[in-house]
């Protein structure tokens, strides 16, 4: 087993996960030319000596840390003239500071920098969406060694597939995110150009904000999302996949080891969602507690929706009450092609193992009305604790400068 940790730039998670099988670290600054994925204010806001001093850190114990430049959404800046000899100098500069590989989604990006380092090891992002074998084969074609799955973990025809053409394939374990999200390419784009120069950023992303929606409405989606369980990791292997990636780069320390510990002893028997990111429900909680409605959004509809996420704000689930086989079931049900309501094995594992309020799933009530999620677009969207926006003053490192915030995300 191989596991590939996100890095908050802490010292300290190197030393937690010194007994634990993580080969790899993954982060970047929270601004960037071609972005990172993730909006900077929830990132630790570091610079050149504290990215440099934390890589040395990391080849200490003869670990790897590979970059993210991974946003799917350049902004149109790939056009203009002198943006590769740009791009270059930012993959360079990286490197200097001792980056060993990078996280890219965009095949432009990709060949840019194979073509200038083609000894430099490349993973294609989960933000590339491989959803097809063919897929997998252009990125390996364009010198990328190592794929990342995260929306297809559970399509293991593809999965097969992939590793019967040589892949080396990687799975993203801890994310919440629906099966079969609608909202995931929007999400992606936001965060995609909320990390680069002169874009705004967000303190709420609409999408986030909709995917939690749905499990409001529905608690079962959650049980239903594309989450791998500790316990489950062997139904991968069992296919020839042994490297499995732990996201949480806005995480605390405690966390992230807490995450990688249960992943590298394939068990954790508390409550799960104590190592998943559960975003959906907690960005948009925090938001609409830390906002005061202003005029052109009625206060009544903002105090609706709180509540209404405020439901599931209280949610565990018992990851000691799966059943034995959970995700072998799902396997052999081939999601990617089967109606969840057609099938109903998630939404019996969830009676078993949710508790909202401390109550079973049994006693839940959605809310009666849907409040109009457009309500959010009326209210001035920044982030909160004065944290500025992307596009406010940087540094030579192109690293926002404000004070970190903790935030929900």
């Amino acid at each position: 087993m191989e596991l590939v940790l996100a890095s908050n730039f802490d010292d300290a998670l190197i030393q937690g996960t010194a007994a634990l099988p993580v080969s790899t670290f993954f982060g970047n600054f929270p601004v960037g030319l071609t972005g990172g994925g993730r909006p900077p204010h929830i990132l630790p806001q570091i610079d050149d000596e504290r990215f440099r001093a934390h890589v040395r850190t990391i080849h200490a114990q003869g670990r790897k840390f590979f970059a993210t430049l991974n946003s799917n959404d350049l902004g149109l800046k790939e056009y203009t003239p002198g943006f590769e000899r740009a791009f270059l100098d930012e993959v360079g500069r990286l490197l200097d500071l001792g980056v060993d590989g990078f996280v890219v989604a965009v095949p432009l990006l990709i060949e840019m920098i194979h073509r200038a380092y083609p000894e430099v090891p490349i993973s294609v992002s989960t933000f590339a969406r491989i959803r097809t074998v063919t897929q997998g084969e252009f990125f390996l074609r364009l010198g990328a060694s190592i794929l990342v799955i995260e929306e297809a973990n559970r399509d293991f025809a593809l999965l097969r597939g992939l590793v019967r053409r040589g892949a080396s394939v990687e799975i993203l374990v801890n994310q919440t995110c629906l099966q079969g999200c609608p909202f995931r390419g929007h999400h992606l784009n936001t965060s995609s150009l909320a990390s680069q120069p002169g874009q705004p950023c967000p303190a709420l992303e609409y999408p986030i904000a909709e995917c939690g929606w749905e499990m409001v409405q529905d608690p079962r989606r959650l049980v239903g999302a594309i989450y791998v369980r500790p316990e489950d990791l062997e139904v991968y292997e069992d296919i020839g996949i042994s490297r499995f990636k732990v996201s949480g780069r806005n995480k605390p320390t405690s966390w992230l080891v807490r995450a990688a510990s249960a992943y590298a002893h394939r068990t954790y028997s508390g409550d799960l969602l104590d190592i998943l990111s559960y975003v959906q429900v907690r960005a948009p909680l925090h938001y609409l507690r830390s906002i005061t409605p202003p005029a052109s959004a009625p206060a009544e509809e903002v105090v609706e929706l709180r509540d209404a996420y405020g439901r599931l704000g209280e949610v565990s689930i018992d990851n000691r009450a799966y059943p034995k086989g959970f995700l072998r079931r799902i396997a052999a049900t081939d999601c990617e092609h089967t109606s969840c309501d057609e099938c109903g094995y998630c939404g019996t594992v969830a009676q078993k193992v949710l508790r909202i309020g401390g109550k079973p799933l049994s006693e839940y009530r959605p809310p009666t009305r849907i409040p109009p999620l457009a309500v959010l677009s009326r209210i001035e969207n920044v982030p909160p604790n004065g944290v500025p926006r992307a596009s406010d003053e940087t540094g030579t490192t192109g690293v926002a400068r404000a004070a970190p915030v903790h935030s929900a995300h």
